[in-house]
């Protein structure tokens, strides 16, 4: 007689062979709270709301007959039931996900769904009129447009092509398929309307605007021509960070196909831009056999290259050379 997986053994250590699981998908609601430690940090990736989740795992645990985390101040830990399953649901999870990346991969016709996944300020700020016209081109592909500064995971169809900025090629993941394109540039902003009464007066000195997670201003950011003194204006999001600038409360670092663009910006006068990273696209190894994730993937690179010179920080005109 074949070893029975202790999953499912309740816990008299009876084997619940009339108490089937009622749903498999409660496996993806316990390994959501596993992975983020809270039930609210579950919801939010999972898209649903608090009771949900709750709702879900108190499930599993009356299938299994087991508790399986402990809440605690500092988040949700797992009972030894909960670590027991934690691999067996990863794999699960795996090969779920593996299952619908296959079932995808056959799909070739040019209609459907397609997640495309990007930083918010590549898709707000740049190429959001390319999306258009490529939804125009194709209105029978489902455009889902997924903007985070975090990494998706492509293996678990988090999204189905990913345009990533990449700092050190060394860490992307061995098992995508990637195209290398363009190198993006950032450089040192300040509001045009604001920018002589900083700069023009000695005893006024500018402060930073900086995002959080940026950390302080790096060196190669150091100009001879601009004072800057005092604690920086720490901001959580570009957003923010544009709005500030443009206020005139001090000055900023931009990537230049933000910055340049902005017509209410200019660059501080002296300032370098500088290498910031490497737009690559990436997909997964099924998932880009699909003919329409080829098809955007092939349109999405030519639009980029055709950035080339805004992204690498060359297209920048000072309004003050043209006087």
């Amino acid at each position: 007689m074949s070893k029975i997986p202790k999953l499912f053994w309740n816990n008299s250590d009876r084997w619940c062979k009339n108490q089937p699981m009622d749903s498999w998908d409660d496996i993806r609601f316990f390994l959501a709270v596993a992975r983020s430690g809270s039930v609210r940090g579950a919801s939010v990736g999972l898209g649903v709301n608090h009771s949900t989740v709750l709702r879900r795992v108190s499930n599993l645990e009356a299938q299994l007959g087991a508790l399986l985390f402990e809440k605690l101040p500092s988040g949700y830990k797992l009972t030894p039931a909960g670590e027991e399953i934690l691999d067996l649901a990863i794999s699960m999870d795996e090969d779920s996900s593996l299952l619908q990346t296959r079932v995808f991969a056959r799909d070739q016709n040019l209609t459907g769904p397609l997640r495309v996944a990007l930083p918010p300020s590549l898709a707000s700020e740049l190429l959001m009129p390319d999306f258009a016209a490529f939804t125009k081109l194709h209105p029978e592909i489902e455009l889902q447009i997924v903007t985070s500064y975090e990494t998706v995971n492509l293996t678990t169809r988090q999204a189905d092509l990913a345009i990533r900025l990449v700092y050190d090629q060394l860490t992307l993941p061995q098992h995508l398929f990637g195209s290398r394109l363009q190198d993006v540039h950032r450089c040192v902003y300040i509001s045009r309307e604001f920018q002589n009464p900083i700069l023009n007066n000695p005893q006024r000195a500018a402060k930073w605007i900086l995002k959080e997670e940026d950390g302080p201003a790096p060196s190669w950011a150091a100009n001879p021509e601009l004072a800057t003194s005092g604690p920086p204006i720490n901001v959580s999001d570009m957003a923010s960070q544009l709005s500030a600038v443009r206020a005139g409360m001090g000055v900023t670092i931009l990537p230049c196909f933000v910055g340049d663009l902005d017509r209410s910006l200019a660059r501080v006068a002296g300032s370098i831009s500088k290498n910031y990273g490497t737009l690559w696209v990436l997909t997964h190894g099924e998932t880009r056999k699909t003919k329409r994730v080829r098809l955007f993937s092939e349109f999405i690179k030519a639009r980029i290259a055709s950035y080339s010179a805004l992204l690498c920080g060359e297209a920048y005109i000072d309004d003050a050379s043209k006087k």
